[in-house]
């Protein structure tokens, strides 16, 4: 892992890696013939969307010149063989989830502003339910949850607040 030496480096690898995982639940839930494992990885993916966007959202608050330096190129990714409804493909993607939950929690470490560790602390928090949820996919447990919350997170709004009102616009 590359080592930040800015707050802006370290929004630009979380925004990098949910861009990756974006890119990889959206190809699964291309890939699948079940209706439900493919509902399950689009509620997956906009997740990941929301946090892309809360993401970029703080950055626009924090760094200078920060549209010079995002990259919102998503990867290209094949769809994943074996088929991603297999139980082999899900504990894969469980797998992938953990590795997000260590990076975002690694990330979230290195930062000094309480807000952005907060938020990486969240975003982790989300990533560990979306293991959960993968693996309610296994045994067919979880009801299916709303695609769009209601109302932002309190977290969102108490960041949006601490930003000075010249960066909003």
């Amino acid at each position: 892992m590359l080592v930040p030496q800015s707050e802006t480096d370290i929004l630009l690898l979380a925004i990098a890696k949910e861009k990756t995982s974006f890119a990889r639940l959206a190809a699964a839930a291309q890939a699948c013939t079940d209706p439900k494992a493919r509902r399950r990885y689009n509620q997956l993916a906009l997740d990941e969307l929301k946090h892309l966007l809360t993401l970029v959202s703080l950055m626009d608050g924090l760094a200078d010149d920060w549209l010079a330096r995002l990259d919102l190129t998503f990867p290209l990714t094949d769809p994943p063989d074996p088929l991603p409804q297999t139980e082999e493909a899900i504990l894969g993607f469980v797998v992938e989830e953990e590795r997000s939950q260590g990076f975002l929690g690694g990330l979230g470490k290195q930062a000094d502003r309480a807000e952005l560790f907060s938020l990486l602390d969240s975003l982790r928090a989300d990533e560990e339910d979306h293991r959960a949820r993968l693996l309610s996919l296994l045994y067919g447990m979880e009801v299916d949850r709303p695609v769009v919350a209601t109302r932002r997170p309190a977290w969102l709004r108490s960041i949006r607040r601490m930003i000075p009102p010249a960066r909003l616009h």
